[in-house]
């Protein structure tokens, strides 16, 4: 049977967290001894190790890793460096886990040998039934799904609330690169690492059946948010696609600009062209500064 350890990555969110953590507790997993849960605290100041500490009074395998508070990244990476696990398992903290989620995913690693799989990532199941909630999730397309089905076999990109990395590939083609993600660059260190698995051979499977409902956070379907978003994955797209200013970015941001005004009476097309214009302005802007310094670590044997 395939051991995995589930890593959480968390910073000040201790709320969101004790949702998650209960459901993990709550899951179909029948032997203190088939849970592994690493929760990487990045730095909070708020009650998120009493949230690690009280679920850890009901599972033994939960445990806390307090980390120095220098991103998402670099919190995963010290997350992945405390296990032996061959499969590592990595969630948001703003989810929760199906009840199968882990008898899916192990199911999936008996049967397969792929080096990495994305899981499937859900809206609640209440968020239908409120029609303008559901508006707003489709308007802003700031809470990530996926979902493509049972009848489809690999996944071609990493979306980090719900993914699996063997520890070979990890191995293989180095760990999360630490300029990226929240508290660091702002975004894109699934994406990044994604590139570099395919770009190494290493296929990307798809689990269906091991699914997480993402949180819908009021804070997350506004203009600001939406803006935010795009801006943190324009700056941390220079690290794995240096494009230049005059080649790319400024073409780009320029069709951008005339998507924009083309699209003035089309909500959705309109919102694709505003995201596209906000990516490539932090892109131009960010372009003048220097990048960060650092990269994506080896793991060592």
């Amino acid at each position: 049977m395939a051991r995995i350890a589930i890593l959480v990555a968390t910073r000040d969110r201790a709320a969101l967290l004790r949702r998650l953590l209960a459901s993990a507790l709550a899951m179909d997993v029948p032997a203190p001894g088939e849970l592994e849960l690493i929760v990487a605290d990045d730095g909070s100041r708020d009650d998120t190790r009493a949230a690690v500490a009280d679920a850890a009074a009901r599972h033994p395998g939960v445990r806390y890793l307090g980390v120095a508070g220098h991103g998402k990244s670099r919190a995963l990476n010290q997350a992945v460096r405390a296990t032996t696990a061959p499969v590592l398992a990595f969630v948001d903290d703003d989810v929760t886990l199906d009840r199968g989620w882990l008898a899916a995913a192990r199911r999936y690693f008996d049967a397969a040998a792929p080096g990495a799989a994305q899981g499937a990532i859900r809206l609640p199941p209440d968020v239908d039934a409120d029609g303008p909630l559901a508006h707003a999730v489709a308007r802003w397309g700031t809470i990530p799904c996926r979902d493509f089905g049972p009848d489809v076999r690999a996944a071609r990109s990493l979306t980090g609330a719900n993914m699996f990395v063997t520890r070979a590939t990890f191995a293989r083609v180095g760990l999360f690169d630490e300029r990226l993600g929240p508290g660091a660059a702002g975004a894109c260190e699934d994406t990044e690492l994604a590139l570099r698995v395919r770009a190494a051979g290493i296929a990307i499977g798809w689990v269906p059946d091991a699914v997480v409902y993402h949180a819908v956070e009021p804070d997350r379907l506004t203009a600001a948010y939406f803006r935010a978003m795009h801006e943190s994955r324009g700056r941390s797209r220079l690290y794995y696609k240096r494009y230049g200013v005059a080649s790319r970015i400024i073409p780009n941001l320029g069709l951008a600009a005339l998507a924009v005004a083309a699209t003035a009476f089309r909500a959705r097309a309109r919102a694709r062209a505003l995201g596209r214009w906000y990516h490539y302005r932090a892109m131009l802007a960010a372009r003048a500064a220097p990048l960060l310094p650092g990269g994506a670590p080896r793991l060592e044997p």
